[in-house]
């Protein structure tokens, strides 16, 4: 009877781990998207008050049937928005990096600490990048695919006006 017992936890223990390394890998990439890039770009910008600063990431695609819906990027996602100002096909995702200049009070005593704000813990992102990595999700016949793009430039800026 123990062994039946045994080899039945045993069983459902094998189960149950390899259902959770099946999840893992659910997003897949596709290699040929229905469209091209043929701009693909990111700034940094700062805001007008202190610490507010962020990345504007903007693409450009040949197929107008295709919607651009989200992107990946330096471990950040962000929802894409259509350029209305041009005829062309670019869409634009903006991240606002988190405020690093905050005052932290650090004392012995850890009623006085009480005010301090938690760190931020984002979500990871499902996918692995490189600086100049990104992925985007699009909508292709009601379903969602993802591509990942390669080579997304930095657009320098000279700060002169």
């Amino acid at each position: 009877m123990n062994k039946i017992i045994y080899l039945f936890i045993s069983g459902i223990l094998v189960l149950a781990f390899s259902c959770c390394s099946a999840s893992k890998s659910s997003i897949k990439l596709e290699q040929n998207p229905p469209f091209k890039i043929t701009n693909a770009f990111y700034n940094t910008w700062v805001g007008g008050q202190p610490g507010v600063k962020g990345y504007s990431v903007q693409f450009e695609i040949d197929n107008s049937n295709i919607v651009l819906d989200s992107i990946y990027f330096r471990n950040m996602s962000a929802k894409l928005q259509k350029d209305i100002s041009t005829l062309k096909n670019v869409y634009i995702g903006t991240f606002i990096l988190p405020n690093r200049m905050k005052d932290y009070i650090l004392h012995s005593d850890p009623k006085k600490e009480f005010r301090n704000e938690l760190p931020d813990i984002s979500k990871k992102i499902p996918f692995q990048l490189n600086l100049n990595e990104a992925v985007i999700s699009y909508i292709v016949e009601n379903s969602t695919a993802y591509y990942k793009v390669t080579n997304v430039v930095e657009l320098k800026t000279t700060g002169k006006l």
